[in-house]
């Protein structure tokens, strides 16, 4: 882990879910694998489980962009220590996902006062393959998130 002071803020969040298993974010279950503030980015792993299967046996595309959104703003609130809204999201598709692990890589473009613009990839469990891209911007809704290491 390259930062482990953003690491530990990233996996303060995720552990939030444990409270929430009923809730969408607890089901997703992305898995921090690295992080680096000053670089800008953040890999999560995502195990695939039946459940976010299409009738074709791939993931289905709104489970994509479901992972996409919440790895984006899992870190866009780690960033900024502030909770956010997506304001819009934009995937673009370019494999079928049919492998049974995949990392979800995502970027922070610029982080302003009242705005987070983030890129994110879907890529192979080897990396060597981008299945799908997002484009997103997150607004800022609150000035601190309650619950988060001062």
């Amino acid at each position: 882990m390259k930062d482990n002071e953003f690491a530990n803020s990233i996996q303060e969040i995720l552990d939030m879910r444990d409270n929430q298993p009923e809730r969408f974010n607890a089901i997703l279950n992305l898995q921090l694998i690295d992080c680096s503030r000053e670089e800008g980015y953040i890999d999560f792993g995502f195990k695939v489980e039946e459940w976010c299967l299409n009738p074709y046996g791939g993931i289905h595309g709104g489970a994509i962009c479901s992972l996409l959104d919440t790895g984006m703003g899992v870190g866009a609130v780690a960033i900024s220590q502030k909770f956010v809204s997506t304001a819009d999201l934009s995937v673009s598709f370019l494999k079928a996902m049919t492998s049974d692990y995949y990392i979800i890589r995502v970027e922070y473009n610029h982080i302003g006062r009242r705005m987070i613009r983030v890129t994110g990839k879907v890529l192979s469990d080897a990396g060597s393959d981008i299945c799908a891209t997002a484009m997103g911007s997150f607004v800022i809704t609150e000035s601190r998130a309650k619950g988060l290491q001062d």
